[in-house]
């Protein structure tokens, strides 16, 4: 099976294409093979929000070498874009079944868990620095009011932040419905 794709309008064309034993990754005319089991982790993302990528994508990281980024994203000559959510479905959903039967790695969604506590720690300073200010100094109510908004916009933002993209682990023959794109 073979899945082309563009990270962005302006970039070039990235082609994959799954064999038996390996993927074969094609940019510009350099030709990378990546053995089924040097692929060490899965990890795939769904748009929606501030802090989520734009488009569905799967990250496949490997041994000893740099991962891959996979976009559901493509364009064509005049840089319109392509709609190709069957193609990416598929393309995944045939890769999960290579991996589950050629690879040990690890399947996981959601933000990465390094990144999910740093924008934890960051909701927390915030949310810590606006309640220092509110009580150690004595703002009228006009001033006090500046810091209570913040919190309560980043409380809530937060809130759904850390519901909506804990991360989690999956199985490579049950891939979450909602981390691919819808059938069409």
């Amino acid at each position: 099976m073979e899945y082309s794709f563009k990270i962005n309008e302006s970039g070039k064309e990235r082609t994959l294409i799954l064999k038996n034993e390996m993927i074969i990754y094609v940019l510009d005319d350099a030709i990378y093979e990546v053995p089924y089991k040097n692929i060490t982790a899965v990890w795939l993302n769904k748009p929606g929000g501030f802090c989520t990528p734009s488009s569905y994508s799967c990250t496949l990281n490997i041994k000893d070498d740099k991962p891959i980024f996979i976009t559901s994203k493509n364009w064509d000559l005049d840089q319109r874009e392509i709609l190709q959510q069957n193609h990416y479905n598929s393309f995944v959903r045939v890769l999960h079944m290579h991996l589950k039967e050629k690879s040990k790695a690890t399947y996981g969604f959601g933000v990465k868990p390094q990144y999910y506590m740093l924008r934890v720690a960051a909701i927390i300073t915030i949310l810590t620095l606006a309640t220092y200010l509110s009580v150690n100094y004595q703002l009228n109510n006009f001033l006090l009011a500046i810091p209570v908004a913040i919190s309560l916009f980043v409380l809530t933002c937060g809130l759904n932040f850390c519901v909506k993209n804990f991360p989690s682990s999956y199985r490579p023959d049950h891939i979450p419905i909602t981390l691919l794109p819808a059938q069409s």
